[in-house]
Order: C-alpha cells, then structure tokens, then sequence
C-alpha cells in the first residue's frame, strides 16, 4: 500500500509540473508559438504564383498590387527563376516587412513553365490565382475573384478582363460568360489572359493537372486542354481586374513570338483532331476569320454527330461569321477590325457580316478595290485586293469623288489601277513607289509621264478605263 502510494503521489506531481509549465508557456509565449502554427499549418484561401526572370524594372510593381489587395487571406508565391540582377534583392524586401510573401528561389534559369509549376506545387490555398512579373492587379481583383468561385462552384477555371487601372470596385453579383462559349473561343486562341486567372485547386490535384513544357509560351492553353479534357468548366469573370504590361519594353526570350506561335499550332491541331486533320497553312491564334471560317464548317458538319461542342453555339458562331450559301460576300482587313461584308442584291450596299448594323453604300468597286462610305462615319474608306483575295484598308488611296480619281489600267506589261490626285501626280495601286505625273487629258485621252522612266505614255479613256494607245519619246 505504501509503494502504491508513493507512486500515485509521483505521478500526481509531474502531471501538475507539466500542466504548470505548460501554462506558462501559453500565457507567455502564446501569440508566437499560435502564429508560428498558424502560418504553418493553415490554409490561405488564396495562392497567387508568379515566377519572374530578370525583372528589376516591374517585379516591385507587381508585389505591391498583390499586397494592396482588399482581400487579405493570402500568400504570394514567387518563383525567382535564376535571376542574376536585383529581382532576388527586391523580393527579400517584401518577405521581409510581410509573412505572405514566399520566394522559391532556382540557382540557374529552368524557364516559365518549371517555374510555374513549382508555385503550384508549393500553394496551399484553396483557390490559384496567377499573376505576372510586369502586370498589376486592381485592389480589388482577389476579392471578387473570389466572390466569382464560390458564386459558381461549376467553373474549375475563371479569367477576367484587362483595366486601365482607374476602375471603381465593382458590386452585387459577379456575372461571367457562358462556359460554352469560352470553350468555343479555345479552339482560335487562348480564349482568355492567362495573367488574370483563378484556379479551383481541388480540380488540379484530383485530376494530375499541370503545365506542360511542350506547350512553351502557350502553356496557359495546354492547362485548359487538359481541364476540358477532365470535364471541367473554363469561364470569364465579366470585370476588369489587372492592368497588362505597365511597364513597357521589357525584354522577351529570344525566339519569344516564333515559339509561342509553334506551340499554339500545335496544340490547335490537337484539339481540331476529333473534327479533321487541319491543314497545318489554316492554323494559328492571328489566322484570320476566313481560315476560322474553314475550320467552323468542317466542326459545324461533325460536331452533329460526336456532340463534342455546344451545338447551338457552334452554328451561332458560323452563321454570324462566316457568309452563308447563296450570300455575295467579300473579306475586309481594317485597322480596327476585320470581316466578311455581305452585298445587297443591287450590288449599291453593304453590310458587316459579324455586324449587320454596319451598314455602307459602295461608292466605287472593281476587281482590284473597294471604296465604301459607312453610315455612321463621315470620311469614306478603300480597300485594296491582295493576292489572298482579301481587301485591304488602305490610307493611301483617295477615293475619285473627293481629292482624286482611280482608273483601271492595261497596259502591254501590267495590269493594275492608278490613283490621279488633284495636283495632277499620280501612283500605282500595287506599286505605290512608281508615280508621276499628268501631262494633258482630254475627254478621250490621259498622256503621263512617269519619274523614273523617260518615255511618255498615251492612254484611251474608256470611263473608268484607261487602255495603252502608244508610247511618244521624250525630246529633250
């Protein structure tokens, strides 16, 4: 009994000594070792991952507009990527005065697509939000990104719109594109800017989903390959949230555009694949509507049967596009826009094919151009025929009824038009750089006198005509 005793007793008192300890512990060290827990454990809602390479001139930009944010539960992820000037200098600032910041730093430059996916390997949060080393956030951004993604617990990935950094914070309900038809838009180009995304980290996790090396420079759409491939939901948050490139004239890799381009095709032919085996000439993200057009009639025709698309919103988009049978139409390149435009049955009027409230008279037409006068503006506009076909503006030509006059010419060595302006001088449409200038017209006869040549040349007129009668030497 004795022992026993002794025992019970001993126990009792380490039991208390460690209780007594412990509380000290508490009431003393308490806050740091709960924070220390905290920032260990704890899951932010928000990872936001850049890698950066050499961009001392932007990078402090970039942090500071994450830092800035209105919603605060975070942490900034950042890849140094081998940097060899101050990168690494400034972002150990930031660590320093704020715990959020993380750097992950390579020893030598391992390229974007490894950098990107080491921040995604290391973020804790519930949501991924991607973010570039020359870009700024609104201070709102992660706030209704976030609203967005749990308002839509559908879309595995969201996007948004660029600013121009002034916007005022948006309110109520945050409203987004239809998913289908930003799937659509995947198969022309990114569909949606990769610097202003938000990610479901779940989806990524569950379905092994990563960037792909392969894909270089258009690594933004090989994840969202792989997402739809998972049957996940891509959309776009109908809100500005980052302002692109705030610094200008950063320097790119070499080989930067080429690479990019090469890896879009290729990708694109993967995905047109289920549809048809698409002639490498028609691919690219700037291939222009006439060679999307191509592509929409042949996913038009199988999309019927495999069901792969939206239906109804690949046949929308072919209909408002692409000229229809039966429908005269020619291509149009302006500065601003470009597109089928539709001609009426009197061959007098236009109209936009992708906006048929566009609406313009045809003032002058041929084989070789085109001039229009739009209702809504004032200054009529020209286009020029190139080899593909398509009508290219032109700020050169000034149309006949205003400052010049445009004739058809054939002569024994080209074809081509000349525009005669009011002073009497005159160029080639196709050549520009071969000019002159009138001699004498008459009612029936135009003689010119080209810069470069020393003949002078007679012409028949034959209304809007001009057709080669003989060629007089020059006598000096």
């Amino acid at each position: 009994m004795t022992k026993q005793k002794k025992k019970i007793t001993l126990s009792s008192v380490l039991t208390g000594t460690f209780f007594f300890a412990a509380g000290c512990l508490t009431t003393y060290y308490g806050p740091s070792i709960y924070s220390v827990l905290k920032n260990t454990f704890s899951q932010p809602k928000i990872s936001v991952v850049m890698s950066t390479y050499n961009r001392e001139q932007s990078i402090a930009g970039a942090v500071e507009s994450i830092l800035n944010q209105t919603m605060k539960d975070f942490e900034l992820i950042v890849v140094n990527d081998g940097s060899t000037d101050k990168t690494q200098e400034i972002l150990e600032g930031y660590a320093k005065k704020d715990k959020r910041v993380v750097i992950l730093k390579n020893e030598k430059n391992m390229g974007l697509v490894a950098g990107l996916n080491k921040g995604l390997a290391a973020a804790r949060g519930k949501y991924i939000a991607r973010m570039d080393d020359d870009d700024k956030s609104l201070p709102f951004r992660l706030e209704r990104q976030l609203l967005a993604m749990d308002t839509y617990p559908h879309i595995a990935i969201l996007g948004a719109g660029f600013a121009k950094g002034d916007e005022q914070k948006p309110t109520g309900k945050p409203k987004i594109m239809n998913p289908d038809e930003v799937e659509l838009n995947t198969y022309f180009s990114s569909g949606l800017a990769h610097p202003t995304i938000i990610i479901r980290k779940k989806f990524l996790d569950k379905n092994n989903i990563k960037y792909d090396e392969k894909f270089l420079y258009a690594e933004d759409c090989g994840l969202y390959k792989k997402v739809f491939e998972n049957g996940g939901k891509i959309s776009i948050l109908k809100e500005p949230v980052l302002v692109f490139g705030y610094v200008k004239k950063l320097k790119k890799p070499n080989n930067y555009g080429h690479t990019q381009a090469e890896s879009f095709k290729r990708l694109q032919k993967e995905k047109l694949s289920p549809f048809f085996n698409a002639p490498y000439e028609i691919l690219g993200a700037f291939n222009g509507t006439v060679k999307r057009c191509i592509m929409l009639k042949e996913m038009v025709k199988v999309n019927k049967e495999k069901k792969i698309l939206n239906q109804d919103i690949l046949e929308e988009r072919f209909t408002n596009m692409c000229p229809q049978k039966g429908e005269d139409a020619i291509f149009l390149v302006h500065p601003n826009w470009e597109s089928f435009i539709i001609f009426d049955d009197k061959k007098e009027n236009i109209k936009r094919k992708d906006v048929p409230t566009e609406i313009a008279k045809i003032i002058d037409h041929s084989d070789k151009y085109i001039t229009i006068k739009w209702q809504k503006y004032p200054t009529p506009e020209t286009f020029i025929k190139n080899h593909n076909d398509e009508y290219i503006f032109s700020e050169e030509i000034i149309i006949h009824t205003k400052e010049g006059k445009v004739y058809e010419v054939e002569h024994p060595l080209w074809k081509d038009n000349i525009v005669i302006k009011k002073d009497k001088t005159f160029y080639r449409l196709a050549l520009p750089e071969e000019k002159g200038k009138v001699m004498n017209e008459t009612k029936t006869t135009l003689t010119i006198k080209w810069d470069n040549w020393p003949s002078i040349e007679v012409f028949k007129k034959d209304n809007k005509n001009l057709i080669f009668l003989k060629e007089i030497k020059n006598k000096k």
